[in-house]
């Protein structure tokens, strides 16, 4: 199965349309304005996935489709807030969120928002396309993805399971309510998508895009590894995936609480931005770290997480100019303190001279104490990421 940046773009604007259409059908529903805020396209493994359900405490509401294209639908919320919504629907939801009226409402809930995403795709297709019964799954009580097949995903050498999953991002206009989209198609599904969005003949194998994955897992992994050995707190890697994204929407990506960190330019195979950035807290307790005993002012505190930022930027590109079997050069740190949106967004405006979609990579690595959390986020190239790519797929 292959896949060409094209084809991306293609899914991104599908994607983005049918999930317009979930938050119209609930906007109907309940008179409460829905917009969509990010969409984008990521692979990762499903562990991840899971993962990211389990940490924000989500609950979701499952539906199959077949037809033109097959896979599952998954739509994934705060049960509780969701629940103040459906008791517009079912007066006296609210009042048992664990109840069978509030689970049977939030079942409605996501087979109307579910049936307008995927009718966007099947007005695109020309197709129809059927959808299944809902399912409410509890990420408590089992996976997040337990119902979905194997078809829906792809098994790397590693033996963990990664998806190509189209994850969109819903909010009420009081942002009280955040819902979570996915969609994973069947491979033979991606390869019809694909013909009908049209080829630029420049696609690489979807196996390519996984591979690369693991190429950054491993890569934040060294850096875990650098990290644990300048600081003697013991790091774990979170979460590292790969998405792709409308280049206007990546700052988005960011929360708007102040980060402080490095900005460094790499240049090789591939090229791009990377940016390495702590929370305030963290940034102290790194701080402290490197210079225990110490009262660490605010060049001190600049200077340790500039030398932190250099090593673990090396630590991140150096498994992959390994993989790639290049050479990758790395400027100075630039040190940044300011919105994590602000930060990256001169990255992204940069990037857009020549494209109009991102790739971007981001990994969070943790202690096991909560002592500290590192957020890396890579912006390559477009082109020279997809001859990597494609370097990946001769070799395999």
């Amino acid at each position: 199965m292959n896949l060409d940046v094209q084809s991306l773009r293609t899914f991104s604007r599908l994607a983005h349309s049918g999930a317009e259409r979930a938050a119209g059908s609930l906007t109907q529903l309940t008179g409460v304005e829905t917009c969509v805020n990010v969409t984008k396209i990521e692979v990762s493994t499903r562990g991840d996935v899971e993962r990211e359900f389990v940490e924000q405490d989500l609950v979701s509401v499952h539906i199959g489709f077949n037809g033109g294209i097959d896979g599952r639908t998954v739509l994934a919320f705060d049960r509780d807030r969701a629940v103040e919504l459906v008791d517009i629907l079912v007066p006296g939801a609210a009042e048992q969120p664990d109840g069978e009226m509030a689970t049977s409402g939030l079942k409605e809930l996501g087979n109307i928002m579910l049936g307008g995403f995927i009718d966007g795709w099947a007005d695109f297709l020309e197709t129809s396309i059927d959808i299944t019964t809902p399912t409410f799954v509890d990420v408590e009580s089992r996976g997040a993805l337990d119902d979905i097949t194997g078809d829906s995903g792809f098994e790397m050498d590693t033996g963990e399971d990664h998806v190509l999953a189209f994850r969109n991002q819903l909010e009420t206009a009081d942002e009280k309510v955040n819902f979570y989209i996915y969609m994973l198609p069947t491979h033979d599904s991606i390869d019809t998508i694909s013909t009908v969005a049209g080829s630029e003949g420049k696609t690489v194998p979807v196996e390519s895009f996984t591979s690369f994955s693991e190429m950054i897992t491993d890569g934040a992994e060294q850096a875990s590894e650098d990290l644990t050995a300048m600081t003697g707190s013991e790091t774990t890697v979170e979460v590292s995936r790969l998405s792709f994204v409308p280049i206007e929407a990546v700052p988005m990506e960011l929360t708007e609480e102040t980060r402080l960190g490095v900005v460094l330019e790499f240049e090789g195979l591939p090229s791009g931005y990377i940016a390495i950035l702590f929370d305030r807290e963290s940034a102290d307790n790194l701080a402290e770290s490197l210079m225990p005993g110490m009262e660490a002012d605010a060049a001190m505190r600049q200077s340790a997480i500039q030398e932190i930022g250099n090593i673990t930027t090396s630590g991140f590109l150096d498994g992959w100019a390994n993989a790639l079997e290049t050479t990758i050069e790395i400027s100075p740190p630039t040190y940044v303190e300011d919105l994590g949106s602000a930060i990256i967004d001169p990255l992204a405006t940069e990037l857009a001279q020549s494209q109009e979609h991102a790739f971007l990579i981001d990994s969070t690595i943790v202690t096991d104490n909560d002592e500290f959390t590192c957020d890396i986020y890579a912006l390559p190239n477009e082109a020279q990421l997809r001859e990597a790519l494609n370097r990946l797929a001769a070799e395999a």
